[in-house]
């Protein structure tokens, strides 16, 4: 759930990944989410990554949202993440701040600022890596919203890599449809040593 999510509150949604390019070296990664607020403020999440048809790993997260300004234009929480591959001994933990603010009624951002290790036997010799995340978003109209987001990680399955940074650049568009529908869809790049890879990303969303 969003920050600020209110007890009781359901979200179910599949991220998906599909290449432009290098396709014969890259598989489509796509994710099934279940996300359910406990508490105010408290939230959990199950994902289920894929890669093409093999489920690669199990996932979750917890989510805290910390607190508002009485402007109501900042809030912030702490996330936790924890993901054990299926096909190798290997766990990542990922724990992020997770800031938002509301400049006005059309332009907001949200970053996501902190740090993934690995355990297992088949960590990378660098089992650690920064996470740095920051989103700018401009709502178009009462349903329709831009964005553009700036990642150093891959936005479903985090690879098997020597955890160096990389940089994902990925301009979207958010669309609210009725009766809890809403469409997510982006094309963007991720830049690493000399090469680029081009991705179509979408997300589907279900909220009760």
């Amino acid at each position: 759930r969003g920050l600020g999510a209110k007890q009781g509150e359901l979200e179910i949604n599949t991220l998906a990944d599909f290449p432009l390019n290098n396709v014969d070296a890259r598989k489509v990664e796509w994710a099934p989410e279940i996300e359910y607020a406990l508490f105010d403020n408290l939230a959990v999440e199950l994902e289920f990554p894929f890669e093409n048809g093999d489920l690669e790993a199990y996932k979750m997260a917890i989510q805290w949202t910390m607190g508002t300004s009485e402007s109501n234009k900042f809030i912030h929480g702490i996330q936790v993440i924890g993901e054990a591959l299926i096909h190798k001994n290997l766990v990542e933990l990922s724990f992020l701040y997770v800031p938002a603010y509301r400049f006005n009624t059309v332009w907001s951002a949200i970053g996501l600022f902190g740090v993934m290790v690995e355990t297992g036997s088949d960590a990378a010799d660098k089992n650690s890596t920064i996470l740095l995340n920051a989103s700018l978003f401009a709502d178009v109209n009462r349903r329709t919203v831009i964005g553009l987001e700036l990642n150093n990680t891959d936005p479903t399955l985090q690879k098997i890599d020597d955890n160096d940074m990389s940089l994902i650049i990925l301009p979207q568009v958010h669309y609210e449809f009725t009766h809890g529908w809403s469409l997510q869809f982006g094309v963007g790049t991720n830049l690493k040593d000399a090469r680029t890879d081009m991705s179509g990303v979408i997300r589907l969303i279900k909220s009760f």
